[in-house]
């Protein structure tokens, strides 16, 4: 498990298969595109996901509570952010600031 520290959220990044539309379309259409590194950069440019945890002093800079809440889907500063795999699931996360957080999706 993965506790994000200080001011620090911990989100579970969108796959680029499940949001991209050219991905999509290759998939209705049957046609299976193989992992390539292009792919693996592609992937870092994806810039929305879903907030698994808040660290304890998000948002206490700005002087307010957190606008934001564990399961909130959000867009976040393109390549901003730190990659982490986690050893348990060997899952891969990503650990943002909280001022790199753009807005919430309702």
């Amino acid at each position: 498990m993965i506790i994000p520290v200080l001011h620090r959220i911990l989100i579970k990044q969108d796959k680029l298969e499940e949001t991209n539309k050219d991905y999509l379309r290759a998939r209705a259409a049957g046609i299976v595109i193989p992992d390539h590194e292009d792919n693996k950069r592609a992937q870092a440019g994806v810039d929305t996901g879903t907030i698994l945890a808040i660290g304890e002093t998000a948002y206490r800079d700005f002087g307010t509570t957190p606008p934001i809440k564990v399961g909130d889907r959000i867009a976040y500063a393109r390549f901003s952010g730190k990659f982490i795999t986690d050893p348990e699931d060997n899952e891969e996360y990503v650990a943002l600031n909280d001022e790199d957080i753009v807005c919430i999706f309702k």
